[in-house]
C-alpha cells in the first residue's frame, strides 16, 4: 500500500510541475477565464497531493513544503 500512495503521489506532484511550469509560462498570453480555470486545476492537484502526502508515513514533508510554497507563488501570479 505504502509503495502506490508514493506512486501515486509522484505521478500527482509530476503533473502539478508540467501544468505549473505551462501555467507560468503562458501567464501573461492567458485570458482570464483561462486563467482561473488553469491556477484551480493547479490548486485543486496540489489539495489532491497533500492530502495523499499527509496519509504516508512517514510523511513527505520536503514535497509538501514545495506544493505550499506553489501555492504562494501562484497566489502572487494572481
Amino acid at each position: 500500500m505504502h509503495s502506490e500512495q508514493v506512486a501515486a503521489l509522484n505521478k500527482i506532484i509530476a503533473l502539478i510541475d508540467t501544468k505549473a511550469t505551462d501555467y507560468k509560462h503562458d501567464f501573461m498570453r492567458l485570458s482570464t477565464a483561462q486563467r482561473v480555470a488553469g491556477k484551480k486545476l493547479i490548486l485543486d492537484l496540489v489539495a489532491d497531493a497533500e492530502q495523499l502526502g499527509t496519509a504516508i508515513k512517514p510523511q513527505p514533508t520536503e514535497v509538501l513544503d514545495d506544493l505550499r510554497r506553489l501555492v504562494g507563488e501562484l497566489n502572487r501570479l494572481g
